[in-house]
């Protein structure tokens, strides 16, 4: 029995040495990190957003009376300058109106004319007592209906002259055509309340020209009017514009696929403030737009803020990893604007603290409370030759 008893106790001594042995070698073992120094630096945030070249001022070119197409002077792509003809229309029908009006117009003056006469006539023989007070109120009465005659004939006239004018149409300022919608021989209409009416060709005016983008709604908050922007445009590779945002949209574009909302976005209009002749309406561009410039301010590498969950108000914030007696503790930041690779630290650390920035594998598992053990990257000065293996970047 005792013989038993003394195999079990051996038993348990080497199954606790062998579990000793094992923690000492893997949960044991300090992870490799490296550190990194909080240092001051200039944070530039922005907002990137994607969209289309369209001009400032876009005109759509329609008829302002209902006639058939004769003429179409442009094509799209041509040059126009202000005062150009464009179009013309049949002309027949308001040439037949104007000489109508026109021959209005002579008839009742004929009228008028004679009507006068008769009343001067009437007026010195009213005055001899020859005729009646009727007689001449008779005559003044229809000398002044003429005069009426004559005004309305002639506001006739004016408006047969006009709509005959606006059967030649013409460029309203200068600038590109860049479409054309309508073509000979077809019949536009007069826009009313309920009818758009026909829209023949647009006009852009290409020398002040925009960006306009989609910007989400998580980034347009940070958004102002005045902010600098760099445009970049697909066409135009290794070319960049500057710009202001200029307009920003109040209400946002829901964007749907299949019916349901997916995404919310705000359309912002940005002005390029040294455009190129080689610019083009509905070029693709990419804008970055600078929401926030802070100088001389202490930042860390995004990658190495951390989750932190606060015991005491159980909500989450930020954090990073310092290192205590080689062991990872982590310490609560508040932190600012970022850019795409540093963060600036508002509260929480100061100049020339140690913080761990890497590597990434070991940061994204690391735990509070795991030994670790610093290491260094090893730093090639100029002129010094590259360890063997290794390859030089180009």
């Amino acid at each position: 029995m005792k013989k038993y008893l003394w195999v079990i106790i051996i038993l348990v001594v080497l199954v606790i040495f062998a579990l000793a042995i094992f923690a000492r070698f893997t949960g044991s073992k300090e992870k490799l990190v490296e550190v990194g120094n909080v240092e001051p630096r200039t944070i530039k945030s922005t907002v990137i957003a994607f969209g289309r070249i369209e001009p400032k001022s876009d005109v759509n070119i329609s008829a302002e009376v209902t006639e058939k197409i004769e003429t179409l002077y442009v094509e799209e792509g041509d040059t126009v300058k202000l005062g150009d003809t464009l179009v013309k229309l049949n002309r027949e029908r308001y040439l037949a109106a104007v000489n109508k009006a026109k021959a209005q117009v002579s008839q009742v003056e004929a009228n008028l004319s004679k009507a006068k006469e008769n009343f001067k006539r009437i007026s010195e023989l009213y005055k001899s007592g020859a005729v009646s007070k009727d007689a001449f109120i008779s005559a003044k009465t229809e000398v002044d209906i003429f005069e009426a005659q004559l005004e309305s004939a002639r506001a006739a006239l004016k408006e047969a002259n006009n709509n005959l004018s606006q059967t030649i149409i013409t460029a309203p300022m200068d600038g590109i055509v860049t479409s054309v919608q309508a073509e000979k021989g077809e019949f536009v209409v007069v826009g009313t309340m309920n009818n758009p009416g026909s829209v023949i060709m647009q006009i852009a005016q290409l020398t002040d020209m925009q960006a306009k983008v989609e910007v989400d709604e998580a980034d347009i908050v940070d958004l102002e009017l005045g902010q600098y922007a760099k445009i970049e445009l697909d066409a135009l590779p290794d070319t960049f514009f500057d710009g202001r945002v200029v307009q920003i949209a109040h209400k946002a574009n829901v964007q749907s696929v299949g019916g349901e909302e997916t995404r919310a976005v705000f359309y912002v209009d940005i002005a390029i403030l040294d455009p190129s002749k080689e610019l083009r309406p509905g070029m693709s561009v990419t804008a970055t737009i600078t929401t926030a410039i802070h100088d001389s301010v202490l930042a860390i590498p995004l990658s190495s803020i951390v989750a932190y969950r606060d015991t005491i108000t159980d909500k989450e914030s930020e954090a990073v990893f310092i290192i205590e007696n080689g062991i990872a503790q982590k310490k609560p930041v508040k932190t600012g604007i970022s850019d795409d690779r540093f963060i600036e630290i508002t509260d929480g650390l100061t100049e020339s603290d140690q913080i761990v920035i890497g590597p990434f594998k070991i940061l994204r598992e690391l735990k509070e409370g795991d030994k670790v053990k610093v290491i260094k990257k090893p730093e090639f000065k100029p002129g010094r030759k590259f360890p063997p293996n290794s390859r030089k970047r180009n």
